[in-house]
């Protein structure tokens, strides 16, 4: 895939990914914890695109960190 075009149907899709970011950001930290969860164990594979996409694009950073300085998270253990 060539850098910075992604599929619609990367991750959530375009609309879907934007309104998870929208969702955790209205959230408490212990919260997002337990959304990212849910959202995990639901489809790794959608969830795992949407992170990555969250990352590259610096979308929340005080929980996934940014593209220079990614903040690893275990999400088996939230």
């Amino acid at each position: 895939m060539q850098e910075g075009v992604l599929d619609l149907n990367y991750g959530y899709g375009e609309w879907g990914n934007a309104a998870k970011v929208v969702h955790m950001r209205k959230k408490n930290h212990e919260d997002q914890k337990e959304y990212v969860k849910k959202l995990w164990l639901d489809d790794p594979k959608k969830y795992y695109e949407w992170k990555e996409e969250c990352i590259r694009l610096d979308m929340l950073p005080d929980f996934f960190g940014t593209h220079d300085d990614p903040i690893p998270i275990d999400e088996s253990k939230l």
